[in-house]
């Protein structure tokens, strides 16, 4: 009796101390496991305490890549598809449980019977009717034998989700490269035209120095010094709205790749390109497999189709094993010993046979027939805009290419267009419109070849966005005049 009552005690006291042990154990786990994503914010603040990152363009889209939320939700999304594959395919394999259950009877219309004294009163005292105590210990078991092919079609769409979840994260992933491309041009872009500015408000200043030297000596009117002053302080809006360009190129590719918004960006990949060729496409084949969109509508089609094989399934029988083995036992004072346990194993075969659901069946097919129709029109549609995409694409990219041939040598002669004009208004043979007009053509002229580097870039990456693929280039010289029609259309 000392024994049993120790029991348990000793059973609580083991209990409480695996208890605390475990939430030690959990709680160690919790605080040492990063919170997925968080490294990102931490590795920006130390370049947001004074320190300039230098960044390259290959460097901008891989820090996107592996912080962006839009690829991390994309990325979570294969692994929820890979979850329901799991679930699909467990549906066709054998389903075990064991159970462990016991059971204390306060009152029974079978307790007079269990009171009194004899063998029926032992049968009932050994059973569940008349049992105080009672110790149920089981395995079950079931196995699916025909189902009419819904396992089937339903592990076949979960497989197609999961080819789509797969097309939509590389989709993601494009379109995060090819914003940060965007951005990190446009930013270039905007630092090149604060320089161009710059390099403007000097040149006026410069001007109006000479000028005003020139009035104290009595060799300029103050006609002359008056344009001086107005043609530098004009110079002095434009820089300042190319340095709010600026920062706001920075700004946005700061957003893009997470960043606070004060952490210095230092653009070590160059707009212009090196020497006097340029890259252009070698080949412009677009094979719609290469597309993630048009492969993630694909396989949303099928997993519509299946779906439908799913509902129509639902009108066949199921055929069903199952099986079962328990072990039972009524002591009398509570404590199950190993001997009194008594086993019982059964098995049957059930069928399930759907008469009448009331229509729901008809509703399923005809839901998942008309959701497949929406699929397949959503495809269709997706593949017109991706085709007249990718002509867009190779359209602008001949376009900006013809811009940038027209452009190039345009600033040499803009820059000895305005040294003439320096020279023959200091020789008293050119007026100070001359001067301010070659000036302004030069400023337009960098500006304009500038934005033609910018734009034929942009136009290659919208276009190997649009063909899926990485292009492939060759370096080739471009005359001003040349009609690129050696360069692919189609």
């Amino acid at each position: 009796m000392i024994h049993r009552t120790a029991r348990p005690a000793l059973a609580m006291t083991l209990f409480t101390t695996l208890a605390f042990a475990l939430a030690a154990v959990i709680g160690f786990l919790l605080a040492a496991t990063p919170v997925e994503g968080a490294e990102a914010p931490a590795a920006a603040s130390g370049a947001a305490g004074g320190d300039t990152l230098r960044l390259t363009l290959d460097d901008a889209v891989r820090i996107a890549l592996e912080h962006n939320p839009q690829v991390r939700i994309a990325a979570a999304q294969v692994r929820v598809a890979d979850g329901q594959v799991k679930e699909a395919a467990s549906a066709a394999l054998p389903q075990l449980n064991a159970s462990a259950t016991y059971t204390r009877t306060f009152d029974s219309i079978f307790r007079g019977a269990a009171d009194a004294e004899g063998e029926l009163a032992q049968l009932f005292r050994n059973s569940p009717f008349g049992s105080v105590h009672q110790w149920d210990v089981r395995v079950t078991g079931s196995q699916l034998l025909w189902s009419g092919g819904r396992v089937g079609a339903a592990l076949s769409a979960a497989r197609a989700y999961r080819r789509a979840a797969e097309a939509g994260r590389r989709q993601a992933s494009e379109d995060v490269a090819r914003d940060v491309r965007r951005a990190y041009l446009e930013a270039a872009y905007a630092a090149r035209v604060v320089e161009i500015a710059e390099a403007g408000l000097a040149r006026a200043r410069d001007h109006l120095r000479d000028v005003t030297l020139l009035h104290r000596e009595g060799a300029r009117a103050e006609y002359d010094l008056i344009r001086a002053q107005v043609d530098a302080r004009n110079e002095e809006p434009a820089v300042v709205a190319a340095r709010n360009a600026r920062d706001l190129a920075l700004l946005e590719l700061r957003r893009l790749l997470r960043l606070p918004a004060g952490t210095p960006l230092a653009l070590a990949t160059p707009l212009a390109f090196d020497g006097d060729r340029v890259p252009v496409p070698a080949e412009l084949d677009f094979d719609p497999a290469r597309r993630a969109a048009l492969a993630q509508a694909d396989a949303d089609v099928e997993v519509r189709r299946h779906a439908l094989r799913v509902e129509r399934a639902a009108r066949w029988p199921q055929l069903r094993a199952e099986g079962a083995v328990a072990h039972q036992a009524f002591p009398e004072d509570g404590t199950p010993e190993r001997d009194i346990f008594r086993r019982n194993v059964t098995g049957s075969i059930a069928v399930e046979l759907p008469l009448f659901l009331g229509g729901r069946t008809f509703g399923a097919v005809q839901r998942a027939t008309a959701e497949l129709r929406q699929a397949e029109a959503r495809r269709d549609a997706l593949r017109d805009a991706v085709d007249l995409e990718v002509e867009r694409a190779r359209q602008e990219a001949a376009r900006t290419l013809a811009v940038l041939a027209a452009r190039r040598g345009t600033v040499q002669l803009a820059e000895r267009a305005y040294r003439l004009a320096g020279a023959r208004y200091t020789n008293g043979l050119a007026t100070q419109l001359e001067l301010t007009d070659a000036r302004v053509s030069l400023e337009a002229a960098e500006v304009n070849a500038v934005q033609a580097v910018k734009d034929y870039r942009v136009a290659l990456v919208d276009l190997e966005r649009a063909l899926g693929r990485p292009l492939q280039f060759e370096l080739r010289p471009l005359a001003p005049n040349d009609d690129l029609s050696s360069i692919p259309t189609e």
